[in-house]
C-alpha cells in the first residue's frame, strides 16, 4: 500500500525522536543512577567519619548515644543504620533500629551490599585511627531507590516537555508539504490538451525543481505533439493524392470493357500504389529520425565499403542515363554510426543526382578523411537548386517548381535529420555558378556512443 509522503515524514520524524528520546532518557537515566549512588555512598562514608570523631573523644559511648537521639529528631528522609564495635568483637554501641548482629560480615574496610532479615543493605565499614574500634554504617536499599527514583525522575522531567514537539512536528510537516498539494491540485485539474507551463509562486528551492523538470517535460510534449500534429496533417495531404488517384484507375478498370484501357488503368493504380508504398515507408523512416524517438545503437562501420555498396546500387541507373559516375574513397574509413541510417542518406542523395542529372552527366561521391571530422560530397552537373530554394528543400514535402510531383519531397528532409542523429552538418553548394550541386556532409569523428 503507497503511503503519502505526510505520513513516511512524520512515521521517520517520529522513529527519530523517540529513539533520540530513548537515549537521552536512558543515558540520563544511568548517569543519575550513578551519580546518586556515589552521593548516598559518600554520605554512608561522612556518617561513618562522623562517628569515628566521636567514638575517639572521652565520652565517646554518652556522644554517640546524644547523636544517634540528634539523627531521630532531623529533618532526614530515613535513620542510617550504625554500629560500633570494639577490636575484641564487643558492640559497644548501636542504633536503635541497628540489629545486635554485625551489619556485614566482611571485617574489611570500604562498602558491601548485604542481606540481613530479607532487608537488602548497602554497608560501608572502616576502623578508628587507632584500630580499637570497627564502625559499621548501613542504609537500606529500598530507601535509597526511592529517593533515586524521585531524584531521577526530577531530571527526566524536562525531557518530557519535548512531548508536545510531536503536535508541532505535524503543523511544521504540513505547511512544508503545501507547495505540493499546490503543484497536485495544479496538475490535476488541468484537459489532456493543457501542456502550458506550471506557474506557483512561493515555493521553496526543492520544489522549484521538481516544477521545473515538470515544465521542461511539458515543453518537450507539446513540441513533440507540435511535430506529429503537423507530421499527420502533411502525411495525409501526400497519402491522399496517390491513394485517390489509384481508386479511381482501379473503378476505371472495372467499368472498361476494353482490354488495353483496362491494362493502362490498371497500370497507372500500380504505380500510383508503389509511389503510396515508397511515401510509407519514407514516412516510418523519417519517424524513426524523430529526436524523441527510441534509442538508437552506434556501431562501428566502414563508410567506404558502405559508399562502395550503395553505389553500385545506382550505378546501371547511371548507365542507362548515359552519367559518369565516380567513387573517390581511396582507403577505409572507419566512423561509429548506424549503418542502415547512414546508407538510406546516400540512397535518397544519389537517387536525387541521378534524377537531376541529364544524359551524358556526370556524378562524384567522395570520402574525405579530415583532422577532426570526415567529409563526404556529392556532386552533379544537374539543373542545380535555386538560392532562394536551397533552404526550404530540407523541410518535409517540399519539392522544386520543376520536379512535376517526382518523388516524395522527403529525400533531404530524411538525409537531414539522419545526418543530425549522427553530430554532423549538411551544406548545399553550387558546383559552378548556375550549374549543378554540391551536397557536402561532415560527420564529427567522436559521435555519440
Amino acid at each position: 500500500m503507497n503511503q503519502s509522503l505526510r505520513s513516511r515524514l512524520l512515521a521517520l520524524i517520529l522513529i527519530s525522536f523517540v529513539l533520540g528520546w530513548l537515549i537521552i532518557s536512558g543515558f540520563a537515566w544511568w548517569r543519575a543512577t550513578a551519580q546518586a549512588n556515589a552521593l548516598f555512598d559518600n554520605q554512608l562514608a561522612q556518617l561513618a567519619d562522623l562517628i569515628a570523631v566521636i567514638t575517639t573523644h572521652e565520652a565517646g559511648e554518652q556522644d554517640l548515644h546524644q547523636f544517634e537521639s540528634d539523627l531521630q529528631q532531623s529533618a532526614v528522609h530515613y535513620s542510617p543504620l550504625f554500629q560500633v564495635w570494639s577490636a575484641g568483637g564487643r558492640l559497644l554501641v548501636r542504633g536503635p533500629q541497628a540489629p545486635s548482629v554485625p551489619l556485614s560480615a566482611n571485617a574489611n574496610p570500604g562498602y558491601s551490599d548485604e542481606t540481613l532479615d530479607s532487608y537488602r543493605l548497602r554497608v560501608y565499614t572502616r576502623y578508628t585511627a587507632d584500630k580499637m574500634h570497627r564502625i559499621q554504617v548501613a542504609q537500606e536499599v529500598a530507601g535509597r531507590q526511592a529517593q533515586l527514583h524521585a531524584f531521577v525522575r526530577g531530571s527526566l522531567t524536562p525531557l518530557l516537555l519535548a512531548l508536545p514537539m510531536i503536535g508541532l512536528l505535524w503543523f511544521a510537516i504540513e505547511r512544508a508539504l503545501a507547495p505540493l498539494k499546490r503543484l497536485a491540485k495544479e496538475i490535476g485539474s488541468r484537459t489532456p490538451g493543457n501542456l502550458e507551463p506550471i506557474a506557483i509562486s512561493c515555493i521553496p528551492k526543492e520544489v522549484s525543481v521538481l516544477v521545473d523538470s515538470i515544465n521542461g517535460l511539458l515543453g518537450r510534449l507539446h513540441a513533440s505533439l507540435e511535430r506529429y500534429s503537423r507530421f499527420t496533417a502533411d502525411a495525409a495531404h501526400e497519402l491522399r493524392t496517390p491513394l485517390a488517384g489509384s481508386v479511381t484507375q482501379i473503378h476505371a478498370a472495372l467499368d472498361s470493357t476494353d482490354a488495353g484501357e483496362r491494362r493502362d488503368s490498371l497500370r497507372l493504380a500500380l504505380n500510383g500504389l508503389s509511389r503510396l508504398h515508397h511515401l510509407l515507408e519514407q514516412l516510418l523512416l523519417l519517424a524513426r529520425l524523430e529526436p524523441d524517438a527510441a534509442e538508437i545503437e552506434f556501431a562501428t562501420l566502414d563508410l567506404n565499403a558502405l559508399a562502395v555498396e550503395v553505389a553500385s546500387e545506382y550505378a546501371p541507373r547511371a548507365m542507362e542515363k548515359e552519367i559518369t559516375f565516380e567513387l573517390l574513397a581511396p582507403e577505409p574509413v572507419v566512423f561509429k554510426g548506424v549503418r542502415e541510417l547512414i546508407a538510406v542518406a546516400l540512397r535518397n542523395l544519389l537517387d536525387n543526382a541521378v534524377r537531376a542529372t541529364a544524359p551524358g552527366g556526370k556524378i562524384i561521391l567522395s570520402l574525405q578523411p579530415l583532422e577532426r571530422s570526415i567529409r563526404l560530397q556529392v556532386e552533379d552537373t544537374g539543373s542545380g537548386i535555386p538560392d532562394q530554394e536551397k533552404a526550404r528543400v530540407f523541410e518535409r514535402f517540399h519539392r522544386l517548381p520543376d520536379t512535376k510531383g517526382e518523388g516524395s519531397g522527403l529525400g533531404l528532409s530524411i538525409v537531414k535529420s539522419a545526418v543530425a542523429l549522427h553530430g554532423g552538418s549538411i551544406s548545399l553548394q553550387d558546383r559552378e555558378p548556375g550549374q549543378g550541386l554540391r551536397i557536402m556532409i561532415e560527420f564529427p569523428i567522436k559521435t555519440k556512443s
